[in-house]
């Protein structure tokens, strides 16, 4: 497969960045996917009233108004904070002959699970507290709108173009890639920032857990974010492409046959990319726990070599991470194709499964320019 872009009216990935429990920024994720640095630890009591003897995955020193300074972060929530801050560390990454900012053509696509679990408890809680059911402080109010992190990202860094948020649970960010693919065939945006968000909280910690039926599971937070582009929009003179998306593909699972979903996802993804199980340089799994994620296992091993399957999963060393996680599993791919160089021309995988029965895959050509963007 040649490792050259393939036509103009392609979608490609020119760049990603993250905030995660590695680090802000796309630096930190490399190097601590690299160093597989386990980021699990015992939260902090005095700032944290979670389930109790719980590991998290916090992005670490996470406080917003030192992060983002004190003006207009007064009563900004931690999910909308970690998105801002992505958009920030993309932009800033930029190199200085291929600059990035915001603009009347440039769209926000964020996925996420429900929003802030925590903005929706607090505002209800004061409902319930209050003298009257309608005595809300108004500052509560903007933290509980779904579509927060992806507004106050528009607001802060300028993004004119489309703002959408899509609520698809772990498959979050797949969903915002294919919302993101359709923005710029259709020509509503010239440029696409997507991906997905999610904050951890004690809202999120405690329903998570009862979710589970008390199951022991550790969570992250963070947000990864793709810049998308067509083959027209980069110009001669930029750095090249990372990689061309090849096909995103989605199934539900509604016969109880995780297998039978997510194969024929698989499959189809395949196919539309007119590829084969042999053209894969690495699959990237959900990570899901239980049974579940014990069922795509054995369905990836039927379907790809061992060498596919050997990269670092991402979940084991920053936790679920819910809207993110599949964001975070193609920065992955990305993120290792960087330091390998038989990657170039072949293929990379994710996979996505969400426990509401969702099922999601992608499938991306790594070029060239992945090896020369990030460390």
């Amino acid at each position: 497969m040649s490792d050259e872009p393939s036509g103009p009216n392609q979608i490609y990935i020119s760049r990603w960045s993250a905030v995660s429990p590695f680090g802000i920024g796309g630096a930190a994720f490399s190097e601590g996917l690299h160093a597989g640095r386990k980021t699990a630890a015992p939260p902090d009591h005095d700032d944290w009233q979670t389930v109790p003897d719980a590991n998290i995955c916090l992005v670490p020193d996470f406080n917003i108004r030192e992060v983002l300074g004190k003006s207009g972060t007064r009563i900004m929530g931690r999910e909308a904070a970690l998105a801002v801050t992505a958009v920030r560390e993309l932009f800033h990454e930029a190199p200085e002959e291929a600059p990035i900012s915001g603009g009347p053509n440039i769209a926000m696509v964020m996925g996420t699970t429900t929003g802030t679990p925590q903005g929706y408890m607090d505002f209800t809680k004061a409902s319930l507290t209050g003298p009257k059911p309608h005595h809300v402080p108004a500052a509560l109010a903007p933290n509980m709108v779904m579509n927060r992190a992806a507004s106050a990202s528009a607001i802060w860094h300028q993004l004119q173009g489309p703002n959408s948020t899509i609520a698809g649970g772990r498959a979050a960010a797949l969903l915002a890639l294919k919302y993101g693919q359709r923005l710029l065939r259709h020509r509503r945006a010239d440029r696409v920032l997507c991906g997905g968000v999610e904050e951890y909280s004690n809202a999120r910690s405690w329903l998570e857990y009862h979710r589970r039926g008390g199951g022991e599971v550790v969570l992250g937070e963070g947000c990864a974010l793709l810049l998308l582009e067509t083959g027209a929009s980069l110009a001669a003179g930029r750095r090249p492409a990372l990689a061309e998306v090849l096909a995103v593909e989605f199934r539900v699972n509604t016969d109880d046959d995780l297998s039978g979903a997510l194969g024929a996802c698989l499959h189809g993804a395949l196919a539309t990319a007119k590829a084969t199980a042999d053209d894969v340089w690495a699959v990237m799994p959900s990570g899901i726990s239980g049974p579940a994620g014990e069922e795509e296992t054995r369905l990836l091993g039927s379907l790809f070599d061992s060498a596919t399957l050997s990269r670092a999963s991402v979940s084991d060393l920053i936790g679920d991470t819910s809207a993110a996680s599949a964001g975070f599993d193609m920065i992955g791919v990305l993120s290792a194709a960087a330091r390998s160089p038989e990657s170039i021309g072949r293929l990379g995988v994710i996979s996505s499964i969400d426990p509401d029965g969702s099922v999601a895959c992608a499938i991306v050509r790594l070029l060239d320019g992945v090896r020369q963007d990030q460390p």
